[in-house]
């Protein structure tokens, strides 16, 4: 065995391990009420340090390189880099830089700390979460770049937010409407499997979603080709699989009575749809994806014939939207008494009650602004709380230029395309992309995505070589 094979071998090897634990955190952190407590923040933050820390050390003591290199996402990762700069400048006591606190709330918010976050512990916690999004990117990354691990990794994760959507159905009409078991505080008759929050299942199963009808077209024939030597009864028998579990995702996903979450989860569906029909390769049979969406529309109509009662009470409703604009109001005006510097990364539960008033329920705590972007921009101001969407954005137009560029189908580039059209659609008007159940699942299907995009111009690169 020549030396370049060994090393190959052994970062194959690392990769696999390193794939099944991601898998393992990817499928217990929404059973752990979407893992929104510090606890679980530190554990997966742990877990995923750990493997990382095992993972680059494995390999250099390999003498093995990294399959996708982190200046390839340049742009990406000095994002990246600068919002998390920008946290510990949030926690660093910096006494009379500290830009002045409005009057009318002096004395009532303790103005001593010196820090500009307002909450430093709370930012402490953002910034591990940070963290570890940016490790689990960078571990998926490398192990995607196997196409065929890629798609492996990409279907048991699809098949893990299915196993919750069933685990939901069940607790909500078998198990008398609990939570996991637990009686539930609110949500009452909406299902949310081990969530506490209805619009964030409905996000988690959008995701899943998205990814069940890209492989779900891979599979139909639209392509006509031969994939991995695999039988055409075998392959028959995936996509029949595959078709059961869209089905389940969107029966559990009206059950959610989450009317964004659908809308979310429909975009995000028409989207992948649209760019596969419409992707010109030699050899696809367009017409095979009109049985398709024919199936999809028959799934949507008759899982809101057999489970969306509540749901289409809910659509009729405006009261909710007015609630938002008058809310989204004052945190608006909230952001304008500090709009470079943002109160602090997780301040927004303890800052908003020295803005809060009528017109928006004072019965109710607003421990989130209900918009991702608006929490962003009260968080870490206009510049800094700009940063992950720019982030995003960069990497969906990556993503699509590469889906352009390609000669061939690829549901992979897509999934993560859908993804973001799935999480940019509902941060408007909620937060389920502050959840990091949610955000776990967001950042590895987007790091599988990249991880194909890398390929394609790595390919595309040495084609073009003299």
């Amino acid at each position: 065995m020549t030396q370049s094979v060994r090393f190959h071998s052994a970062r194959n090897r690392f990769n696999s391990q390193v794939m099944w634990v991601v898998l393992l955190i990817l499928a217990l952190a929404p059973f752990a009420f979407g893992s929104t407590k510090p606890s679980f923040w530190a554990l997966w933050s742990t877990i995923l340090a750990t493997s990382g820390a095992y993972y680059f050390a494995r390999l250099a003591l390999a003498d093995a390189t990294l399959r996708v290199p982190a200046h390839a996402f340049y742009s990406v990762c000095v994002l990246y880099v600068v919002l998390g700069l920008y946290m510990i400048v949030q926690i660093v006591p910096f006494g009379s830089l500290v830009p002045d606190f409005p009057m009318a709330t002096q004395g009532a918010i303790d103005l001593t700390i010196g820090t500009i976050s307002l909450t430093p512990d709370d930012t402490i916690m953002a910034l591990m979460r940070w963290f570890s999004y940016g490790v689990l990117f960078l571990l998926v990354l490398q192990f995607s770049a196997n196409q065929q691990r890629a798609q492996f990794f990409l279907k048991l994760l699809y098949w893990s937010v299915v196993l919750h959507a069933i685990i939901a159905l069940l607790f909500l009409l078998q198990f008398g409407d609990t939570i996991l078991g637990i009686p539930k505080w609110k949500y009452f008759g909406d299902a949310l499997g081990g969530f506490i929050n209805r619009n964030s299942f409905a996000t988690f199963l959008a995701l899943g979603s998205v990814v069940g009808i890209n492989l779900l077209i891979a599979g139909t024939g639209f392509v006509n080709r031969s994939r991995n030597g695999k039988p055409a009864g075998r392959m028959a028998r995936d996509t029949v699989m595959i078709a059961i579990g869209l089905l389940v995702l969107l029966v559990t996903l009206i059950a959610t009575n989450s009317r964004m979450g659908v809308t979310a989860a429909l975009c995000g569906v028409l989207f992948s749809l649209g760019l596969a029909f419409f992707k010109r390769v030699e050899g696809d049979n367009r017409s095979r994806l009109l049985p398709l969406v024919a199936l999809l529309l028959v799934a949507v109509a008759f899982s809101v014939l057999a489970y969306g009662g509540t749901f289409m009470e809910r659509l009729g409703r405006t009261g909710d939207a007015e609630i938002r604009q008058q809310l989204y109001a004052q945190v608006i005006e909230m952001i304008g008494q500090r709009p470079l510097t943002g109160y602090g990364g997780d301040s927004f539960e303890y800052v908003f009650p020295l803005f809060h008033r009528p017109p928006v329920s004072v019965d109710l705590v607003w421990s989130k602004t209900h918009s991702t972007y608006l929490a962003l921009w009260s968080d870490y101001g206009l510049i800094f709380g700009t940063m992950p969407m720019l982030l995003v954005a960069t990497v969906f137009f990556r993503l699509l230029a590469a889906h352009r560029r390609s000669t061939l189908q690829e549901p992979l580039l897509r999934c993560g395309i859908g993804a973001i059209v799935v999480g940019a659609v509902h941060s408007l008007v909620d937060f389920s992309l502050e959840i990091e159940a949610v955000t776990l699942v967001f950042v590895s299907i987007l790091a599988v995505a990249c991880a194909r995009q890398y390929e394609i111009g790595s390919t595309a690169a040495k084609e073009d070589a003299p």
